[in-house]
């Protein structure tokens, strides 16, 4: 599993301060096992190839003791189980609503181009209505009348407008639906 944080604005910010930012969390008790809300502690890490760029990242993993869980920490410009950025991927889903897929300009192939509209939209869904549930429970209900049905991408950017407070992200809005699904110990992510 993953958890999704904020970890610098791009892959550079994210290599130089990706060390210091999880030991503070962990020290802090910022990165807690949903299980039994123990601290959790650094396990490993691997390397993990950003595809559009041949960037090389490095990926921390925790883990808790007690419950045997591990979690990998994915920077916010990431999508999990993808091998693109969250960046790339957010660039095919906009142009998807204006541009006919075979002629999105992307290195993805096409049907990594159709599996990621039809995927990543039905995931956005599932992330609005949630997001509609969380910030209502944070005391920030969101206004249906307010929002312009259309697109997926469209609907989301819209509700990450009402969010009861800021989070600072890396610029995508994928990520930073990611952000407060994370932030609200969903494990759901787009």
């Amino acid at each position: 599993m993953s958890i999704i944080l904020y970890l610098g604005h791009n892959v550079n910010e994210y290599e130089a301060g990706r060390e210091k930012i999880i030991e503070e969390l962990i020290s802090s008790g910022g990165i807690l096992c949903e299980s039994c809300l123990r601290s959790m502690a650094c396990h490993s890490v691997y390397t993990r190839k950003i595809k559009e760029t041949g960037q090389q990242i490095t990926i921390t993993v925790v883990w808790c003791s007690k419950c045997r869980i591990w979690h990998s920490l994915l920077p916010d410009f990431l999508i999990p189980h993808k091998h693109y950025s969250g960046n790339e991927i957010e660039s095919v889903i906009i142009d998807s609503d204006l541009v006919p897929l075979n002629q999105i300009e992307t290195e993805a192939s096409e049907s990594t181009v159709r599996r990621w509209v039809n995927q990543i939209c039905g995931k956005i869904r599932q992330a609005v209505n949630t997001l509609k549930y969380l910030f209502k429970q944070a005391g920030q209900p969101v206004s249906e009348a307010a929002i312009d049905a259309g697109p997926c991408y469209s609907e989301l950017e819209q509700i990450l407008e009402m969010a009861p407070s800021a989070l600072k992200y890396s610029g995508n809005k994928l990520g930073l639906a990611n952000l407060w699904l994370s932030t609200n110990d969903v494990i759901t992510y787009i």
